[in-house]
């Protein structure tokens, strides 16, 4: 089924294409990949071994004979071949991380566990990441904002402010709604806002994410991204000290998640012009959300004493 999205800044709902297993590496490119568009590719994953012996106690005790795989805050890493006795990669997957198109990476894979109810609050993916997440177990409700109609974020962060109220998200934005069913695999582009509420008792997902070299893709949220790595840039490299040693130590504290750095020693290219008040505007952007972020910070505490951290290797 062909999407109704176009990269325009039509602010409606849209229905998110569906595609079979057997798609093609070159079609995907073609349709989805180069035009940064969210699909679902349906039953990639049917046929997998782990589909029918994944638990969250089974993960842990396999990954914990990889000296490589790690727990993070909210997932845990793995390296490309862990667990591979469990899964297969997907050709598409496969040819873009073999490839010199995009950054290479080591941690390529995370592993998600979530019990009934966990709920990822509205937020996108650092590092301009492509994430392709396979449901491995249970079923997971996904709502997708374009980065072309952005939601406003905590200050310098990628994280929406919680108000609350999805209603009126929705009213002047490009999204979609989505369940996705186990052995199906939920493409999401750089920079889609995304929210996530799990269904099941128990619900497990697979991701591969990597970032590519080069997008012809630009939007609101691409230029907010590449003003807030200038600034990370300017800060990590400032001529003072001080300056530079409390930016590191300030990232240094916070959850990984929230961590504010880019992870490549270049940035991706895109055919957005630097502009010599980049930093400016940015500053005064964010400081814009201020207000919003007072009204609704009572929301903060109560959702992150809501999250479950997973458990440790």
């Amino acid at each position: 089924m062909t999407s109704t999205y176009q990269h325009t800044k039509n602010k409606s709902y849209f229905e998110i294409a569906r595609e079979p297993a057997s798609l093609s590496h070159s079609d995907f490119l073609h349709k989805y990949y180069s035009t940064e568009t969210p699909v679902i590719i349906e039953n990639v994953g049917k046929d997998w071994p782990a589909m029918g012996s994944w638990s969250e106690s089974y993960i842990r005790e396999k990954l914990a004979q990889y000296s490589t795989a790690k727990a993070a805050s909210l997932w845990y890493w793995m390296e490309k071949g862990s667990l591979d006795e469990d899964y297969e990669t997907p050709e598409i997957i496969n040819k873009f991380i073999e490839s010199d198109d995009v950054f290479p990476r080591n941690e390529l894979m995370r592993i998600w566990a979530h019990p009934q109810g966990n709920i990822s609050s509205w937020h996108y993916d650092a590092n301009m990441v492509n994430v392709f997440n396979v449901q491995m177990t249970g079923k997971k409700e996904w709502l997708l904002v374009s980065p072309q109609t952005p939601l406003k974020c905590y200050p310098f962060t990628s994280f929406a402010i919680m108000d609350g109220n999805d209603e009126k998200i929705f009213r002047d934005k490009c999204y979609t709604h989505v369940i996705l069913n186990q052995g199906d695999m939920l493409y999401i582009p750089p920079l889609w806002f995304h929210k996530v509420i799990s269904l099941d008792k128990e619900n497990l997902n697979l991701n591969w994410i990597f970032t590519k070299k080069k997008t012809d893709v630009v939007s609101k949220t691409l230029r907010r991204e590449l003003d807030r790595y200038a600034l990370q840039t300017y800060l990590a490299n400032h001529r003072y000290h001080w300056v530079k040693q409390t930016f590191a130590n300030i990232n240094q504290r916070i959850p990984g998640y929230l961590r504010w750095k880019w992870r490549y020693p270049e940035m991706i290219q895109t055919k957005v012009n630097p502009k010599s008040f980049a930093l400016l505007r940015l500053c005064t952007n964010e400081i814009s959300a201020l207000g919003s972020m007072l009204l609704n910070v009572n929301k903060i505490k109560p959702y992150i004493n809501s999250i479950r951290s997973i458990k440790k290797l």
